[in-house]
């Protein structure tokens, strides 16, 4: 029988920790991942056993799932569309260079150890990408320019989904026996086409619907009603819902704009010759730019604390979840970490046009999260072969690298420049 009293007490205990961990972070510069950890490792079975992970366990899925998409979605309300047109680029050949340099290296130490091929592929792109849950909140804590912050959160968004297009992937090759690099390539531009068309579309739709039919009627929790809702329509046509929610938001972010763009195409198109209907146009287009704006500062507020209650919940998970007494995936998730560290150096090699301390925050950010605590847990239900081993090496990744990244954050933020940016 739950204590009721005792879990209302618990979560009460922990949101205040996280609270304080957030201050701290912002006036110490110590990520308040880590603490957030170290309050997970003490309350689980390795030290207090306080929290029983049996009786929580039903819901990760759950609450993993959620909180991927919701962290990607409010992510977006920091991106705007110049910066998402310029940066799209430089993200994915960051994302490309740093996914397929880790993914080799993971392969190669588990093979070193004695795992077969498939095996150690799998962990090599379960973890093979920063993870979204660390990088989007640390940089809320950070001073960089608007460009890193873009280019930053696009990296960990899309590599949050090549990982589980991957794993999902190589799990298949497993069940099937084989499975051809086309089919793989179609999956990939399937997944990353579906979802970002039904999240621009959505949220144009969404942006109608608040304007012309919700008005001043619309709430806040209607809006995460409908991200839902993109997000199993999403999943449904065999597309990845948590691009879906990013795209959303970045559509719902960027209205105003949208209607501007939008204004210009009207005045380069239409003729001279109807140039009563032209200038009708162009005023109710300037009379919609004027009430463009979807998401209030309230109501990006009200997010922002949605997104601190699962990443403080996530992270104390993730806490629980290491277990000391698994020797062998201590010291392979050590090693593995290490070099994950030493890899991410290498993209000093494609940073062009980034401040010395952008860079350093850059090569700071590889934390490994929410996706790869997601698919393993995918692995485990399916039945995948040495599953469970594999789950003890990435839970001890994600705490290690998260550890060895906030060092490198805080070192770096020693140095953070005292004049603002121009991140938004």
């Amino acid at each position: 029988m739950v204590d009721v009293t005792l879990v209302l007490l618990s979560v009460s205990f922990i949101l205040f920790f996280g609270f304080l961990a957030e201050f701290l972070f912002k006036k110490t510069g110590i990520p308040d991942v880590l603490l957030l950890l170290i309050l997970g490792f003490v309350l689980g079975p390795s030290v207090a056993n306080y929290v029983p992970l049996d009786i929580i366990n039903p819901f990760i899925p759950i609450f993993t799932t959620f909180a991927l998409l919701f962290l990607l979605y409010q992510g977006a309300f920091n991106i705007d569309l110049a910066s998402f047109a310029k940066e799209i680029g430089p993200s994915l050949v960051i994302m490309i260079f740093n996914f397929g340099i880790s993914t080799i290296i993971i392969t190669a130490v588990m093979m070193l150890f004695g795992q077969s091929f498939l095996i150690s592929l799998l962990l090599g792109v379960i973890l093979g990408g920063v993870s979204s849950s660390f990088v989007v909140p640390v940089l809320q804590g950070l001073n960089v320019r608007q460009d890193t912050y873009s280019v930053l959160t696009l990296e960990s968004a899309f590599t949050d989904v090549l990982t589980i297009v991957s794993a999902l992937t190589v799990m298949e090759i497993m069940r099937a026996g084989s499975v051809g690099f086309q089919a793989i390539s179609n999956s990939i531009v399937s997944l990353f086409a579906i979802a970002g068309l039904i999240g621009i579309v959505g949220g144009i739709v969404w942006i109608l619907l608040v304007q012309k039919v919700f008005k001043e009627n619309t709430h806040y929790m209607i809006t995460v009603a409908y991200l839902l809702m993109l997000y199993v329509f999403t999943e449904f046509l065999q597309g990845n819902g948590a691009i879906a929610a990013l795209f959303f938001g970045l559509i719902l972010k960027n209205g105003k704009q949208l209607v501007l763009i939008m204004r210009g195409i009207v005045n380069r198109t239409i003729v001279p010759s109807k140039s009563k209907a032209k200038a009708k146009i162009r005023r109710k287009m300037a009379k919609a730019s004027e009430t463009a704006d979807i998401t209030t500062k309230s109501e990006e507020l009200f997010y922002e604390q949605i997104s601190f209650f699962l990443k403080t919940f996530f992270f104390v998970y993730i806490g629980l979840l290491f277990n000391i007494n698994v020797i062998s995936a201590l010291i392979i998730g050590g090693i593995i970490s290490v070099l994950l560290l030493i890899s991410r150096n290498f993209s000093s090699v494609i940073l062009k046009g980034f401040t010395d301390f952008d860079r350093t925050i850059v090569k700071s950010m590889f934390a490994r999260g929410i996706a790869a605590a997601a698919i393993i847990q995918i692995a485990i239900q399916q039945g995948i072969a040495d599953a469970v081993m594999l789950a003890d090496i990435v839970y001890a990744v994600i705490i290690f690298t998260v550890v060895l990244s906030s060092v490198r954050i805080f070192i770096a933020k020693l140095g953070e420049p005292e004049e603002k940016g121009d991140k938004a």
